[in-house]
């Protein structure tokens, strides 16, 4: 019997003693010639051992995917005594160099700090405090969870393409004489349709951007401008939503002419 308590009291300790044990950081499988990683990691440490943490936001490097909450997240930010940093990449990556250190030390921290979920709990909030302040503006259909999609159409890629929409006017639309058709897909002949959907999915053609590569198409410009009016439905969209909420928004979608 004593044994037996003796083993398990052991393992106890071990246990403990294992769970108490600090989790290693990246910083310590660095290498040295990993300049660019040492260099943030020092700066980081300089404003940690002062104090400052940052939450880094990565916006990407041509395309910057910037958050839509970015101001409401700042403003809760600094009520928790967080700074706020939007974080890019190079497009050209260098041998055995390490880029995002800085970053990636600040997140390290504040999760010892505060605990994995905490900094997601803020992203949230800070979300939602967005939505609130907007929800009876236009929003960019870029900036929604999902953007508005023409009747009928199930397709929700992040694109501005109804295939839809153009078949729907491909089997509409009637030429008019002297109207020049592209000869390959490298000759540009096409629409922009620009639209305000509202929450109820009721859009309104607001604009059109006409693209003709063969200039002499432009004089038909106000002729297309009807025909494309009398066969858009502007009636049963599926309206854009930002956390499931359906929000007014705008759009634009291509059509492209023979």
């Amino acid at each position: 019997m004593k044994t037996t308590f003796y083993l398990f009291f052991c393992l106890i300790l071990i246990s403990c003693k294992y769970e108490s044990k600090p989790k290693s950081s990246f910083i310590e499988s660095i290498k040295q010639e990993d300049t660019t990683c040492l260099k943030e990691i020092s700066e980081a440490e300089k404003e940690i051992k002062n104090g400052k943490l940052t939450y880094c936001h990565y916006s990407g490097n041509i395309n910057n995917h910037y958050l839509r909450y970015e101001k409401e997240l700042i403003e809760i930010l600094k009520e928790n005594n967080l700074e706020f940093r939007n974080e890019g990449s190079s497009c050209i990556v260098y041998k055995d160099q390490t880029e995002n250190c800085y970053c990636k030390l600040m997140d390290e921290k504040i999760n010892q700090k505060y605990g994995k979920k905490f900094v997601d709990s803020l992203l949230n909030v800070a979300d939602e405090k967005y939505l609130n302040k907007q929800i009876n503006d236009t929003m960019y259909y870029a900036k929604c969870d999902r953007r508005p999609n023409y009747p009928d159409d199930k397709d929700d890629s992040k694109d501005e393409y109804s295939e839809i929409m153009q078949k729907e006017i491909d089997n509409a639309i009637i030429y008019p004489k002297g109207y020049i058709k592209r000869p390959n897909y490298d000759v540009s002949s096409f629409v922009n349709v620009y639209f305000f959907v509202d929450k109820d999915g009721n859009a309104k053609i607001t604009n059109l951007g006409f693209i003709f590569d063969i200039k002499s198409n432009h004089k038909f410009e106000k002729y297309f401008e009807k025909e494309l009016k009398r066969i858009i439905k502007t009636k049963e969209w599926k309206p854009a939503q930002i956390r499931k909420r359906n929000v007014n928004s705008d759009m634009v979608l291509r059509y492209g002419f023979e």
